[in-house]
């Protein structure tokens, strides 16, 4: 984080939710919202979140509710903390922490309602789509939900172990 910390004349919490549901094939989905083209950052895309300013020090699980439901229209339920980012915001005035929950929906039948803040939504499967579309500190926190087990690639089991031979390993894989 790039900056010169004597501007830095506030400090907010901001409450993400990164909010899950199962896809027709089981996969996991992940909502993200655009915002609007005359927003202060047009058309990036993003997971919903705000400040928790309302009251200052609001309670971080509430201002998350809050923000969502302003943001998306949606009722979500808490799981977890994923992790936190620290960004400056504010023309380098205001350090913010972003605290990322993961959520679900109480109904995944709600229907999406976006605020005047924001354009567009999708839900997202793969790493792939939040490389193209996510600012790096998000990237981190969905690659946890998205990409469980760590690896960059999957591979199938085969039942190959370190003590077969090559020879051993190809009959496996030409009779599975």
């Amino acid at each position: 984080m790039i900056s010169d910390e004597k501007k830095i004349t506030k400090f907010m919490n901001v409450a993400a939710a990164v909010i899950t549901k199962k896809g027709e094939n089981d996969e996991n989905l992940i909502l993200l919202i655009q915002r609007a083209a005359d927003d202060h950052w047009p058309l990036h895309w993003e997971f919903p979140r705000g400040k928790c300013d309302k009251p200052v020090g609001e309670d971080l699980k509430h201002c998350l509710k809050r923000e969502v439901k302003e943001e998306c229209g949606l009722d979500i339920i808490p799981i977890k903390l994923i992790d936190t980012f620290d960004y400056i915001a504010d023309h380098g005035t205001r350090k913010s922490t972003s605290y990322n929950f993961l959520c679900k929906m109480e109904d995944e039948n709600q229907k999406i309602k976006l605020s005047k803040e924001h354009d567009n939504f999708r839900w997202i499967q793969s790493m792939g789509e939040v490389e193209l579309l996510v600012f790096a500190d998000q990237k981190k926190t969905i690659s946890k939900v998205l990409n469980t087990d760590g690896q960059i690639v999957n591979y199938p089991d085969n039942k190959f172990t370190k003590n077969n031979k090559v020879e051993e390993y190809l009959e496996i894989i030409q009779n599975d």
